[in-house]
């Protein structure tokens, strides 16, 4: 391109992103870093596969190579004879058009919708559907990271929901729209547990009961001691502070937000918000059986995750949240 067009575009690619709001520059963003050389599939996890030498069958570490199939080396295991290759017993194995996964791992950091990532990659929606799932089978469910230094919690709740299912278990009826649900008694609904430090680290398990020993069973380990813990006035919290010695902040007057200009729940309280906001406007709401995966990609998305941790995550050998 000549110097003067370059120039020309550049201004008008300017003037526009002034338009833009900070969100949508960070799409742009995104969306520039995408257009870097593709990243081979073989070469992202052989490393991990390397690292680990095991035949995902037996276990065992004698094993030799056994030809290739769709240009992809495959293994032969000397203790059980079975055959394999890097991707055998991930998330991964068996799903097709690999040479597209990168792509679709950019419309994951984008947080797409279905029916917009299949028009990208150019699938349909059953599979796009398929690939969603799959790429966050390995993450959903883990909530490893330890929190310290200031460190937030609360509790959030969701209305139970068999969306997608065409035939409800006997006995069970149907719920209108909009919902009547009782906040009360909180039939009907789905607790969540979100912590957050303020180095971005986060855990969101999803609570079998919001009862306090739930709430102790799902957070102590995940505290380091001598932290600082902001909460609301709930007493499984203050259990789990003096266990941890950590110095605890209970933000329980409705008129105190903020103590010390410091210890607040405004983070976590506004992670609720964002996550309820996306799961129940651009997802059109989720189903509880899928609750753990979309936790999991709302972490992912939180960390701020490129394309490629996005794939050494949904591969399974490594977790890259709070990095």
């Amino acid at each position: 391109m000549k110097a003067k067009l370059f120039v020309s575009k550049l201004n008008r690619i300017t003037k526009a992103l002034i338009s833009m709001t900070p969100a949508q520059r960070e799409v742009v963003h995104q969306s520039i870093q995408a257009l870097d050389t593709e990243i081979p599939i073989d070469e992202l996890f052989q490393p991990l596969f390397d690292s680990k030498s095991q035949c995902p069958h037996c276990d065992s570490s004698q094993f030799k190579k056994w030809g290739k199939a769709g240009g992809v080396q495959r293994y032969r295991c000397n203790s059980c004879s079975k055959t394999f290759n890097n991707k055998t017993n991930t998330p991964l194995a068996r799903l097709h058009k690999s040479c597209i996964w990168v792509e679709y791992a950019h419309c994951m950091a984008l947080r797409l919708t279905l029916r917009q990532a299949a028009r990208v990659c150019g699938i349909n929606l059953k599979t796009a559907f398929l690939w969603r799932h799959r790429f966050l089978q390995a993450q959903a469910g883990k909530n490893d990271d330890k929190l310290s230094g200031i460190i937030e919690v609360d509790e959030f709740f969701l209305a139970y929901s068999e969306k997608g299912n065409k035939t409800l278990g006997s006995g069970q009826k149907a719920r209108k729209r909009g919902g009547d649900i009782d906040k009360r008694t909180k039939e009907g609904q789905v607790a969540v547990l979100l912590s957050i430090d303020r180095s971005k680290h986060m855990i969101a398990p999803i609570l079998s009961a919001d009862t306090s020993s739930e709430i102790s069973i799902n957070l102590t380990e995940n505290i380091e001691e001598n932290s600082v813990l902001c909460s609301d006035g709930a007493w499984a919290y203050v259990k789990i502070a003096k266990l941890k010695h950590c110095d605890h902040k209970r933000l329980i007057n409705g008129t105190i937000r903020v103590m010390d200009n410091i210890y607040h729940i405004q983070t976590v309280n506004g992670a609720i918000a964002n996550f309820k906001a996306w799961v129940n406007g651009s997802m059109k709401g989720v189903a509880t059986k899928y609750l753990s995966n979309y936790l999991a990609w709302f972490k992912e998305s939180s960390a701020k995750l490129n394309k490629r941790q996005i794939l050494l995550s949904a591969y399974g050998r490594q977790q890259y949240y709070g990095t």
